[in-house]
């Protein structure tokens, strides 16, 4: 009887065999810098084409279409590095691109000012980055680290239709604190508009073809909008010099003189001026 339970416990898998071990989760890819962020440098390298060639027409509506068509080649080589398989992003990973660091938000910051040609003031340039994290905390914006809304731009677009309509119903003696706040709504709208579109451009939906479709639109727009804002930092930085009567002198020495050079000048005169057919008189 016990050589047959031995027997019988000999041929018995034992607990430990049945249980085996999980099998490890398949180990996350990790992607270079450059090839994550291919949709996002792209469109600066169309733009800095754009601003070495120009534009094949002349016409300044067909130039808004061929820079807003170079979008689709510039997604399609893009598509080339930009990596179909990328993980989703973790909290901490898909902290707004201003949030991370505040020289982000300077430099966003710095460009507002391109839209309507002002010059550079140090001391409004200061007050704006400081009021703009009033903003964050008007409008409840989420600790870092945790989910985020899906656009930013849309609530701060809110409230700039919102301060809008205030200023017309308000009293006129509140004109100067609305005109404060707007100041402040658009600068934080502004970044939150420069946040959504580095957040589409560095993480793209490439599952759906509505994914795909907002991705090319993005690009299109940031390529339209940086040549014009670099456009016109070129006109500002020529009438700027245009103005500046230290250049103008140091030019004015430089450009030939053309009315002296020519009073200078001896020519030969032989008469032939004077010499007209009779039939003409």
């Amino acid at each position: 009887m016990e050589a047959h339970q031995q027997a019988e416990g000999a041929h018995t898998p034992s607990k430990a065999a049945e249980e085996k071990p999980a099998p490890s989760p398949p180990p996350v890819p990790t992607y270079s810098a450059w090839r994550t962020a291919a949709h996002l440098y792209f469109p600066f390298i169309t733009v800095a084409l754009f601003m070495t060639f120009g534009s094949p027409v002349d016409t300044i509506p067909a130039t808004v279409v061929c820079i807003v068509l170079s979008a689709i080649p510039t997604n399609w080589l893009a598509s080339f590095f930009y990596p179909p398989d990328r993980p989703e992003p973790t909290p901490q990973q898909a902290i707004r691109f201003s949030r991370k660091s505040d020289i982000y938000r300077a430099a966003i910051l710095f460009t507002y000012r391109w839209l309507y040609g002002t010059p550079f003031n140090l001391q409004f340039f200061i007050a704006d980055f400081l009021t703009g994290y009033l903003i964050s905390v008007a409008i409840a914006e989420r600790p870092a680290g945790t989910k985020q809304r899906r656009s930013e731009f849309i609530v701060h677009a809110t409230l700039v239709v919102i301060n809008a309509g205030l200023m017309y119903i308000l009293p006129s003696g509140l004109g100067f604190v609305l005109m404060f706040l707007d100041r402040m709504i658009w600068r934080a709208a502004y970044i939150a508009l420069v946040d959504d579109v580095v957040g589409v451009l560095t993480r793209p939906n490439l599952k759906t073809w509505k994914g795909k479709v907002v991705l090319v639109l993005t690009q299109a727009f940031t390529i339209l909008f940086m040549s014009w804002m670099l456009l016109r930092w070129k006109r500002d930085m020529i009438v700027s010099l245009e103005q500046n009567e230290d250049w103008q002198a140091a030019l004015s020495g430089v450009k030939p003189q053309e009315a002296s050079d020519g009073a200078g000048v001896d020519f030969e005169d032989d008469g032939d001026r004077y010499l007209v057919d009779e039939d003409e008189q």
